[in-house]
């Protein structure tokens, strides 16, 4: 890999700029996605929001947010299509927290947490390092989609004994998911910030959204920093790039789909005609054992010179 791999490709973003149709409808350009995501909560000025946020999602105060460097629009390169991104830092020096936005139910979401969880608490500790030194991690996860067999839309984990559930093992790990049909079905009254926050997240009900503006002014601030990142080139020729990505990924699994149809087809045909050869084959067999048992050969001989089992022989000669 290139040293500038990590680096957005210039020349890909020039050509695509140069396209004055550019079509700005096929992704959502809401902060559900991904990308927008990233850039909005991670952009250097924008902590407050991300402390807002955090503030109303974990109900504790935050002195200080730390954004783990990736969160920029040089993010994306030819080699790097389809890495997830996700906002990580530390707050108050003391957590850290890991992000994700996920749009589509690939039905890996519980392992996938799991493994990001685990990954974030080993990456903290070199050969040298004490277990004493980790640092609390927390793992949210907003979905566009419902995961959980649970009404609420906002779900807190907690690693408790089975004997005693109100006794908490662990916590220095949580779990944290937001399911956004849910959050939309419950017809929230922006009671409070953090339903405020995910109206603008959504972005489903525009309706939601300037009550969230007139009740929270950060929701404004937000909304009206959200639409002045949406107009960067740059951010645009991103999104326009993974939307040509996904569509050439869309092409090929069309075009391995068909394929696949008429590979089925051919060898749906050859099994067929086996099938069809062996059919006959058998009854071949059997005409040949009922004109034996005609003759009264007996069961054994014509075992012997048809190979049919002695059942099936036994049928054919109850048959009138």
């Amino acid at each position: 890999m290139s040293k500038n791999s990590g680096k957005v490709n210039e020349e890909i973003f020039e050509s695509i700029l140069l396209d004055k149709d550019i079509d700005l409808t096929m992704q959502d350009r809401s902060l559900k996605n991904d990308i927008v995501f990233k850039v909005f909560f991670g952009k250097k000025g924008n902590e407050k929001y991300l402390i807002s946020f955090l503030e109303a999602l974990l109900n504790i105060k935050i002195e200080k947010v730390e954004i783990i460097p990736e969160a920029s629009l040089d993010f994306l390169s030819t080699e790097d299509k389809w890495g997830r991104l996700d906002i990580k830092a530390t707050i108050n020096d003391k957590e850290i927290i890991n992000i994700e936005m996920q749009l589509e139910n690939e039905h890996d979401m519980k392992k996938r947490t799991i493994f990001y969880g685990s990954r974030l608490v080993v990456e903290q500790l070199t050969k040298r390092d004490q277990y004493k030194e980790l640092k609390p991690v927390i793992l949210i996860n907003i979905l566009n989609f419902n995961l959980l067999d649970l009404p609420e839309y906002h779900t807190e984990t907690v690693i408790v004994t089975k004997q005693n559930r109100d006794y908490e093992v662990i916590t220095d790990i949580k779990y944290h998911f937001i399911e956004l049909p849910k959050f939309r079905k419950a017809k929230p009254r922006l009671s409070n910030i953090l339903e405020c926050w995910l109206a603008l997240i959504d972005s489903k009900d525009g309706g939601l959204i300037e009550m969230a503006k007139e009740k929270e002014p950060i929701i404004r601030e937000a909304k009206k920093e959200l639409e002045e990142i949406l107009t960067s080139k740059q951010l645009r020729a991103i999104l326009n790039f993974r939307e040509d990505a996904l569509r050439e990924e869309a092409s090929r699994k069309g075009m391995a789909m068909k394929r696949g149809e008429e590979i089925g087809k051919k060898i749906g045909k050859e099994i067929g005609k086996q099938e069809g050869i062996e059919q006959g084959r058998n009854e071949e067999k059997e005409k040949i054992a009922k004109e034996m048992l005609k003759d009264k050969v007996n069961i054994e001989t014509i075992i012997k010179y048809t190979g049919l089992a002695k059942e099936e022989i036994e049928r054919l000669s109850s048959i009138d």
